[in-house]
């Protein structure tokens, strides 16, 4: 952010104005979430590929709520009831099921950092850290020990890497 001005990520704002565009104009709303972000809370076996798909249609949801931290809502998942959050991060776009070239990706924003880290909702950062770049030989014996050796002061920081695990 620019002249250090703090401010809260835009991503609940334009999530609310898109699903009231779509519902006034009788579209069904839908969201694809990110099952992998902390504080998902949804029936995880209907996810594939750490996405799911979520119709938040007002005749689809019971008392949906969508403020800045996150969405909620009572739903029938294989006619059994639940109660979904969402965090608002872990939203990923927003559009009609009717026409999805209408919708709206909802790009990572840097403000979540700083949103999150000085809430008082005790939502974690993420849960994703950095890690050693190790070329890949089959062999355990080329892993990194994370002990320093004796006498070493310097650390050397490598470039991060992400590795998915499932």
């Amino acid at each position: 952010m620019s002249d250090g001005i703090k401010v809260p990520p835009c991503r609940p704002y334009v999530l609310r104005a898109m699903y009231d565009w779509m519902v006034d104009n009788l579209l069904t709303p839908q969201i694809a979430v990110n099952v992998n972000f902390p504080e998902v809370d949804l029936p995880l076996q209907y996810a594939q590929n750490g996405l799911i798909i979520l119709n938040i249609s007002p005749r689809a949801v019971l008392n949906l709520k969508i403020d800045n931290r996150g969405i909620s809502f009572n739903a029938r998942f294989g006619g059994v009831p639940h109660s979904v959050y969402v965090p608002m991060i872990a939203v990923t776009s927003i559009y009609p099921r009717e026409d999805p070239k209408l919708g709206m990706y909802l790009l990572p924003e840097a403000g979540y950092d700083d949103f999150y880290e000085n809430s008082d909702a005790g939502t974690s950062k993420g849960h994703l850290s950095a890690v050693e770049e190790v070329e890949n030989t089959g062999s355990k014996e080329n892993v990194p020990s994370s002990a320093p050796e004796s006498g070493e002061k310097k650390v050397e920081h490598k470039k991060p890497t992400l590795e998915i695990v499932e």
